[in-house]
């Protein structure tokens, strides 16, 4: 997988009430990472996965700030016309509690695809927040 982004979302940000308070590091397989960075779109047979920790301590030797803590679990994408027709730009989600993914799969299509569908800037994906794939996608001439 390549790596495609970190997003977090901290307590201190959001009056103690985030919606996840965690932090996301973002990856995309390699045959759709050179997609994207060819055309700009998400192939079908994306996938992207978000490994989730907490959000750990303030303080480390290499000074103040916020890393990650402990291991939450997955969430993954996937588009695919096929077995996804019915769903909202062909994409599905879905949860793992473990690395394992035979343990804990949680296929949390409604809500998931409400709010990416609803926020999302492209294609049902929070490209706006992930700056590898902004500074990727090609620019159209």
């Amino acid at each position: 997988m390549d790596f495609c982004g970190s997003t977090r979302y901290t307590k201190d940000m959001n009056d103690g009430k985030p919606a996840f308070p965690e932090f996301h590091n973002v990856y995309i397989d390699p045959t759709s990472w050179n997609h994207w960075k060819k055309t700009g779109e998400f192939r079908d047979g994306t996938v992207i996965v978000k490994e989730l920790t907490s959000v750990g301590s303030k303080e480390a030797a290499s000074g103040n700030g916020y890393f990650p803590g402990e291991f939450n679990g997955i969430a993954a994408m996937v588009k695919d016309s096929k077995r996804f027709a019915d769903k909202p730009g062909n994409w599905a989600f879905f949860g793992f509690e473990s690395y394992d993914a035979k343990q804990g799969i949680i296929q949390a299509d409604d809500a998931c695809a409400a709010c990416h569908k609803a926020n999302a800037a492209q294609d049902m994906v929070f490209t706006q927040y992930y700056p590898v794939l902004r500074a990727a996608k090609p620019s159209k001439k």
